[in-house]
């Protein structure tokens, strides 16, 4: 009898002594300023104008240069004039425009260049 009654207490504080904080994390909460679920890998593109997956739905997946364990995820327009590269190391996509042989940041710094059908991204 005292065995089962020190199984019942100690059961009985262990279960009394476990946090609850009484508040529950609604997922899908953290929306940006454009509504995108960022905690469910929503982004907001400028190209497509809506919330998307870039990973799900990118045209072409790079390494960052930057950290070798990410990812790059880049979208072309239609009519592939434009390309929006999507870091995990930034908040905002960047654009690129079309020139002969790739695409070139909008300040000219950063370049992504298709050779012999082999995507690179230089500085």
């Amino acid at each position: 009898m005292r065995k089962i009654l020190f199984i019942l207490t100690l059961a009985s504080l262990v279960t009394a002594c476990s946090a609850n904080s009484g508040e529950t994390a609604i997922l899908g909460s953290d929306r940006d300023t454009h509504g995108c679920i960022s905690s469910a890998g929503y982004r907001y593109s400028m190209i497509k104008q809506s919330c998307i997956q870039p990973f799900a739905i990118a045209d072409i997946k790079l390494t960052d240069p930057n950290d070798n364990t990410l990812a790059l995820y880049v979208i072309l327009s239609e009519d592939r004039q434009k390309a929006e590269i999507f870091s995990a190391s930034k908040t905002k996509s960047t654009l690129f425009e079309a020139v002969k042989g790739g695409y070139v940041s909008q300040d000219g710094k950063v370049r992504l260049i298709n050779q012999r059908q082999i995507w690179k991204i230089t500085k």
